[in-house]
């Protein structure tokens, strides 16, 4: 469970940075990082520190780098992407009691399954294409598969799987040399739970840590794999639709699909309920024509 207030390490450099009392705290809990909202400063302003607590990632993952989501923030600061604006990175704990980043507070919440799917589905590719348009100046990584050989070892099809042959040829499928398809910046995991909401508006995208130069597909990719999994693979063909027409480009290849369905399949645990065993089921039925259309 997060702690209710950070360290006063990290209370002492939030001081400094506003120049002002804080006036509230609240714990927005902790996952991959520890976050609080931070009400501090004259006039008040509203911040969320994110604080990278966990040493073993810190050693060994590469897309777990607070100074790359602190670069990444830096180069949306003057665009129309929807993120959070960075007000200071202790990107290497030297100041606070671990690597830590203070950013704006974007307004709203986590989104709620959708009333009318189409508006909910145009605001994440509104949002995207903005994402995709930004001009990439910052040497920001490379792109490349969250699956390690010498992490994982060799591919395996997953335990809880009907169609071993269909994971078999997958494995075989991404093991081919990478097509040559557009590229530019990406948020590398865009998916509807990295997303703000106020009702029906988007007014956020957040998590930029995986931010990196990639294939534009790879985005599409990761978010249809979930939309997929949600709302099946109707929904998921829609956002591609929605993102086409609202980009004049198709971006989408079915080899970054199965990419990022390899790298997906990594962490699926064999299914408790039947509920999730029928999200695994849509996964895997989108797997199926991602391969079939390559």
């Amino acid at each position: 469970m997060a702690s209710p207030h950070p360290p006063d390490t990290v209370l002492g450099w939030v001081r400094d940075v506003v120049g002002g009392r804080i006036i509230s705290i609240r714990s927005m809990g902790a996952g991959s990082t520890t976050m609080h909202a931070i009400d501090a400063g004259d006039p008040p302003r509203r911040m969320v520190v994110r604080r990278f607590h966990d040493t073993g990632r810190l050693r060994t993952d590469p897309w777990y780098v607070p100074a790359n989501e602190a670069a990444v923030l830096e180069l949306l600061d003057d665009t129309e992407v929807p993120a959070p604006r960075l007000l200071a990175a202790d990107s290497y704990g030297r100041i606070c009691d671990v690597p830590a980043l203070l950013t704006t507070r974007v307004p709203g919440r986590p989104p709620a399954r959708p009333w009318e799917m189409d508006v909910f589905l145009t605001a994440m590719t509104q949002a995207l294409a903005r994402v995709h348009e930004v001009f990439l100046e910052t040497d920001l990584p490379a792109y490349a598969p969250y699956y390690d050989r010498a992490v994982y070892g060799d591919r395996r099809p997953p335990e809880w799987s009907g169609s071993p042959e269909l994971w078999e040829r997958v494995f075989e499928a991404v093991s081919r040399p990478a097509p040559e398809t557009a590229t530019g910046f990406i948020h590398r995991d865009f998916h509807p739970g990295q997303t703000v909401w106020s009702g029906d508006r988007l007014t956020g995208i957040v998590d930029w840590t995986t931010g990196c130069r990639g294939p534009y597909g790879i985005d599409l990719a990761r978010m249809r794999i979930n939309l997929a999994i949600d709302y099946g693979v109707e929904v998921s063909g829609r956002f591609q639709a929605i993102y086409r027409e609202a980009t004049g480009q198709d971006v989408r290849h079915p080899y970054w699909d199965l990419t990022d369905a390899a790298d997906v399949v990594l962490d699926m645990p064999v299914p408790q309920t039947q509920a999730i065993a029928d999200k695994y089921a849509r996964f895997e039925h989108w797997t199926a024509i991602a391969l079939a259309d390559l």
